[in-house]
């Protein structure tokens, strides 16, 4: 039961998605964006009515999420010159981004009429159903962008997905080794497979995560999967050290640390060194259900059992139905 509690977790922090590896850190292109979104600001000012200029800056726009300006770039943009097949995939993009989704795809039916060998709208047409989980039509316009470019990476991860919401989880794992073989940097790529694997008990798993990791190290769902695989997979202290890589990264990290607090109550007979943990995670979540729950059992162990009831009610507090809550508390007389 408490490997189910600990399964609950990983929902948490992706909603906050080999052995020691060394990764590379992404640059922080803030101060190469600001520079480019000066200099077009400076040119639109002397040519206001270029629709490159105004398409680039669009873009730039919706890089950094200010969609309103992006929207109204890009639809002056077009205003101007509606003959760019590019200009119509980009819009398509913002629209999706502010949720009108039959105006986006409209947007990328237009842009394949103007260019329908583009692999980047055929692609793109293609994710637009597979988010609509019309997977059959969807498949239709990714097969058209690889037979325009086989090696199209995008196109293999997008069926990837297809495949595996449909089941298929053969050709989905064929799927994304293919799009990995013509792109060694897809980051997603490599959690899907990563995903997978875990899911299978294959020890694979830990290859797909650390090329994750080689990819961006700065992501803290591939180091909280590549922990979670180690800590279910019978190496606690080398979860322990990918957590502690993760926490580096991000201090505030409750789960994690609620995680590394379960390792040592559970796999290492260290209460002590557990309560430490939980409680450090409550001070960054004090909504973390499991941090209360597994607190109080490690007070348990402790003998300390006004602090297990105190930590108990807590959880029940929060979540009512918390039956194990209520066995524990039962047992110590608290209720």
């Amino acid at each position: 039961m408490n490997r189910i509690l600990a399964l609950v977790v990983i929902v948490l922090v992706l909603a906050s998605c080999g052995k020691s590896t060394q990764v590379k850190k992404d640059p922080n292109p803030k101060d190469t964006l600001t520079y480019s979104l000066d200099l077009l600001n400076e040119q639109i000012k002397g040519d206001p009515n270029n629709p490159n200029l105004l398409y680039e800056r669009s873009r730039i726009y919706y890089n950094q999420k200010i969609l309103d300006k992006s929207m109204e770039d890009i639809q002056k943009a077009l205003s101007i010159d509606s003959s760019q097949a590019t200009y119509f995939l980009h819009y398509s993009d913002v629209l999706y981004a502010v949720n009108k989704i039959s105006e986006a795809k409209r947007a990328i039916q237009k842009s394949l009429e103007l260019d329908p060998k583009s692999r980047e709208a055929n692609a793109k047409m293609g994710e637009l159903h597979y988010y609509l989980k019309d997977y059959q039509t969807a498949f239709r316009y990714l097969d058209e962008a690889l037979r325009i470019d086989p090696y199209f990476a995008k196109a293999y991860f997008l069926k990837g997905m297809c495949f595996k919401e449909n089941g298929d989880t053969t050709l989905a794992i064929s799927s994304f080794r293919t799009c990995v073989e013509q792109d060694p940097d897809y980051f997603h790529a490599y959690m899907q497979l990563g995903n997978i694997m875990a899911a299978q008990d294959n020890p694979m798993a830990v290859d797909y995560y650390t090329n994750a990791l080689r990819v961006n190290g700065m992501m803290i769902e591939a180091y909280y999967a590549l922990g979670y695989f180690y800590q279910e997979h019978g190496d606690p202290e080398q979860a322990i050290e990918v957590y502690d890589d993760l926490l580096q990264i991000d201090p505030r990290n409750a789960p994690t640390k609620h995680n590394i607090g379960y390792i040592y109550l559970f796999k290492l007979n260290d209460p002590g060194k557990a309560v430490n943990y939980f409680t450090d995670a409550l001070l960054d979540d004090q909504r973390l259900v499991n941090a209360y729950y597994h607190r109080g059992y490690a007070y348990e162990k402790l003998g300390k059992k006004d602090l297990a009831i105190k930590d108990y009610k807590k959880a029940l507090e929060l979540y009512p139905e918390f039956d194990l809550a209520k066995e524990r508390l039962r047992k110590l007389g608290g209720n």
